[in-house]
């Protein structure tokens, strides 16, 4: 009898736990939309688009290795060298720039081994005040 009840409040808690199933929305992606997400992690082919942290690899990335300043992003907990990146490094040790904070950045590109092969990266800027 004991083992019944068992039985019973198990399978019953299932049920009231469970959700409606509704939320397994399939929506159809459309290839020419603009990505508004963050990327935490990198696709199996490899192609990044929507917002990261960007910032210099050798002052705020982890990588003192580095001989010298260059632009990264972190994607999760992963920091990817920006490809061909040719950066001021005056505006980099500005207060907001890239050796100074984290950044947010909007990419569009490849991530090939160690480096990210930007076809558009842009840092974005504080909005103004009217």
């Amino acid at each position: 009898m004991k083992i019944l009840y068992l039985c019973l409040i198990v399978i019953s808690s299932n049920a009231l736990m469970a959700g409606c199933g509704g939320c397994q929305v399939k929506n159809p992606v459309d290839p020419q939309t603009k990505s508004s997400s963050f990327l935490s992690d990198i696709p199996f082919n490899g192609k990044v688009e929507g917002f990261v942290i960007a910032s210099c690899n050798k002052c705020n990335l982890g990588k003192k290795d580095d001989k010298k300043c260059s632009m990264g992003v972190q994607i999760g907990k992963k920091v990817y060298r920006l490809k061909n990146d040719n950066h001021d490094h005056n505006a980099a040790h500005k207060t907001d720039g890239i050796c100074n904070s984290l950044r947010v950045a909007y990419v569009d590109g490849q991530i090939m081994m160690n480096y990210l092969d930007a076809n558009y990266f842009e840092l974005l800027d504080a909005p103004l005040n009217n």
